[in-house]
């Protein structure tokens, strides 16, 4: 049954090994899409070293031979490390949550590109038109607004200018209602960025159980709830 455990537990290490090794490159420290792509993927796949850690117990429990005792108290070492690195996460994603939200979610980053496109191509329609019926015509073919054939009938600078105003207040409003409609998306990070948050600090309850730190005779959990309670 030691064996088998024991088995089942380099298995479950081995496997999220592979993971790690697959989210880390290509490594991009400072880019916040990498770090949340990062951080997914070790909350989504942390319950593999901790099966490996509850499988390696068992195996110390049911066969309790010196070999398996030392593996044991050099992994509680490095859940230490894990405990402490889901710790670090919490804050890691709220930055990497907030940066992508600034950058890629803005209201009006969002709304530049779909307002700036197709006004800019008719301010360039109007300025160049070198009357009015081929303004007409290129404004048809932009999808713009029709001249009204008492403007028809108006000189064509003032037409134009006419036309600019009009440009410049629809260009206005598109980036007021820009601004002013949240992009879904935004909530689902934000969900996410708490979802995952919570899963980080659980993770790291659930290392700190079996991690215990060099020359300490208990285990990393014990040690919080005693710091806890003695500032009580």
């Amino acid at each position: 049954m030691a064996k088998q455990l024991l088995a089942a537990a380099i298995a479950f290490f081995v496997f999220f090994g592979t993971i790690v090794l697959n989210l880390l490159f290509p490594i991009a420290l400072l880019n916040p899409a990498w770090l949340m792509r990062l951080a997914t993927g070790l909350i989504g796949s942390a319950y593999l070293p901790l099966l490996g850690l509850i499988s390696l117990n068992l195996a110390v429990y049911f066969y309790p031979k010196q070999n398996l005792k030392t593996l044991r108290s050099s992994l509680a070492k490095w859940a230490v490390i894990a405990s402490l690195g889901f710790l670090l996460l919490v804050p890691l994603q709220v930055w990497a949550s907030w940066s992508l939200i600034r950058q890629d979610f803005s209201p009006l980053e969002k709304g530049k590109p779909a307002v700036d496109e197709p006004l800019q191509a008719m301010e360039k329609a109007i300025r160049e038109a070198s009357d009015a019926a081929s303004l007409q015509t290129q404004l048809t073919i932009l999808r713009g607004p029709a001249i009204t054939p008492q403007d028809m009938q108006r000189p064509l600078p003032e037409l134009k200018q006419i036309l600019l105003g009009s440009l410049q207040q629809a260009r206005a409003n598109l980036v007021r209602k820009a601004r002013s409609t949240p992009d879904p998306r935004v909530w689902v990070l934000i969900q996410d960025a708490i979802r995952f948050s919570i899963g980080a600090l659980g993770y790291a309850i659930g290392f700190a159980a079996f991690a215990q730190r060099p020359n300490s005779k208990q285990p990393l959990l014990d040690e919080w709830k005693s710091a806890l309670f003695s500032r009580r």
